[in-house]
């Protein structure tokens, strides 16, 4: 019996179960590619220059994003149970834009001149951490997993994406340039980071009057999610704009 004579095969095959699946899988590859795009435009000259030093800080970054997805259920949303078993597009919406933050904290670490891989590692982690620190704050402040996983909602997984990506294009700007020291790492990340903390307490005033309640169980995914993660987006990218070029950027 062929698999087309077999309904049940036919819907694990092609079922919604499968897209949603594809779908997570697509944002890790295009986050991936956002990552050796980065590398080779803006890395350090002799990153540039070698496309095996390239290839290998893809595949640290590959690593990176593997090992932090494994992070994402501690903070209440799962990309197997609620992403594929569940299908949830509020989750798919969400955990995409948390991928995409953890490749642009990764990006940005690896931008700028620098004497050892290890100068990339710190700069990395400080960025990433300080984007699940942020996340963190803001699941303990307004349960946004909770309106994402249990009550499927798409506008908060909406706003949980546009806030993800927003705080990793401002940490990842924060962390990149060229290396002098871990404490002038650190001082640079604090003093073009902060930003990023701002965002956050924007987001949890956001969440008091969009998250689903009684009286409105099924916010507009537009007013209520599109919009607030927009304006999430044009704040950070009106920092950077601020901010202009990093230390050693190539021109």
């Amino acid at each position: 019996m062929s698999s087309s004579d077999d309904p049940a095969l036919e819907r694990e095959l092609f079922g919604p179960s499968r897209a949603f699946a594809w779908g997570f899988r697509f944002s890790i590859a295009g986050s991936l590619a956002l990552i050796v795009l980065a590398l080779h435009h803006w890395g350090a000259r002799e990153v540039r220059s070698n496309a095996g030093n390239i290839l290998f800080l893809a595949a640290l970054g590959a690593g990176w994003l593997l090992l932090t997805k494994a992070l994402f259920p501690w903070l209440g949303l799962d990309p197997h149970d609620d992403v594929v078993e569940r299908r949830n597009p509020a989750a798919l919406f969400a955990l995409c834009g948390a991928v995409l933050s953890v490749a642009l904290t990764f990006a940005g670490g690896n931008l700028g001149e620098g004497s050892s891989f290890w100068n990339n590692v710190f700069s990395a982690a400080l960025g990433t951490c300080g984007l699940f620190a942020l996340w963190l704050l803001l699941e303990a402040g307004a349960q946004v997993s909770s309106s994402i996983a249990e009550e499927r909602d798409l506008a908060s997984g909406f706003r949980l994406c546009g806030f993800l990506v927003a705080v990793g294009l401002i940490l990842g700007r924060a962390t990149a340039g060229d290396w002098h020291s871990m404490s002038a790492t650190f001082h640079d990340f604090l003093r073009d980071g902060w930003p990023a903390a701002l965002l956050c307490g924007i987001a949890l005033f956001i969440e008091r009057f969009t998250r689903p309640r009684p009286q409105r169980p099924f916010p507009s995914w537009v007013s209520y999610g599109f919009l607030p993660a927009l304006l999430y987006l044009a704040l950070a990218f009106v920092w950077l704009w601020h901010l202009g070029s990093w230390e050693g950027m190539p021109l």
